[in-house]
């Protein structure tokens, strides 16, 4: 089955944590939220953005759409009370279906492919920084290190978002990170990859991310979900049917409900089971004319 791990650390300048990670694995979502503005209202902004995106996908809305109407949701709770006004979110969503992720953002928090063990930024963000580098008044070094690294051209919830669409084609036991921009800023992507490199598994590489972010500084909150790529899984994706409504924390799949699904699948593809199967419609043919006789 596909494993993933998510994890979310208010890092070490802050007792606040703004950023909401959120996942549906009836639906092969994943996503990550960073909220801005005063009073905690980043925080409300990330969390409107992630519930209402898991809750209109699995209503059958396309990522698209569901990122726009959390644009709108955000900007309803923001207009509603005094103390949210101008409040704001990033959002990175990865959703995947057979072979292909499609991911949808808008802001600077990222997604990152892990194959073969070469690291890939797969977005582009939508921040002053990438105005510069896209028109070569800055090296990436340079924008690493810049005081206004942090400033994003587009958000949820302020004024009118344009999100990034793009499919992403993938290859079995490759990696997704989903990350707020609290893990870039303090690690660049030679410094990702290297923890990368060293992690055996999902959980081992989430835990490994958040805990070097914080040791470089640790200046913002950090989130980071890495989602390994089970081609096998993939295959037999649309025969599970667990329905799941739960937002938050969503529970693992039953293991039995999988696996009987998984197995009910893989017999349809053997060749003995159309075999048995057209002997068994032969002979039932053969007893009708023989009885009509």
């Amino acid at each position: 089955m596909t494993v993933f791990s998510a994890s979310s650390h208010p890092g070490c300048k802050h007792d606040l944590n703004e950023d909401s990670i959120g996942w549906s694995e009836a639906e092969s979502l994943w996503l990550v939220a960073d909220g801005m503005g005063g009073h905690a209202a980043g925080e409300v902004a990330s969390l409107i953005a992630r519930d209402k995106i898991l809750e209109d996908v699995s209503a059958g809305a396309t990522l698209g759409d569901a990122v726009l109407n959390a644009h709108k949701a955000v900007l309803e709770a923001a207009s509603a009370k005094s103390e949210q006004a101008g409040m704001g979110t990033t959002i990175v969503a990865a959703r995947v279906d057979g072979n292909v992720a499609e991911l949808v953002w808008v802001g600077d928090s990222r997604v990152y492919l892990w194959r073969d063990d070469v690291l890939e930024t797969v977005t582009t963000d939508h921040s002053f920084m990438q105005l510069l580098l896209a028109n070569n008044q800055l090296t990436p070094e340079e924008a690493h290190n810049h005081p206004q690294k942090n400033i994003v051209t587009q958000v949820l919830g302020v004024g009118d978002p344009k999100p990034d669409h793009l499919s992403l084609p993938l290859q079995t036991h490759d990696w997704l990170l989903l990350c707020s921009d609290g893990l870039n800023d303090e690690l660049v992507d030679d410094e990702i990859a290297a923890v990368l490199r060293e992690s055996k598994d999902t959980e081992s590489a989430v835990k490994s991310l958040i805990d070097a972010a914080c040791a470089s500084g640790g200046r913002d909150n950090v989130s980071a979900i890495v989602v390994h790529i089970d081609g096998e899984e993939n295959l037999v994706k649309d025969s599970l049917t667990v329905n799941r409504r739960d937002l938050v924390d969503i529970p693992a799949p039953d293991t039995e409900t999988t696996v009987a699904s998984t197995e009910h699948a893989n017999i349809l593809r053997k060749p003995v089971f159309w075999g048995v199967l057209g002997i068994a419609l032969a002979m039932a043919v053969f007893w009708y004319l023989k009885g009509g006789l």
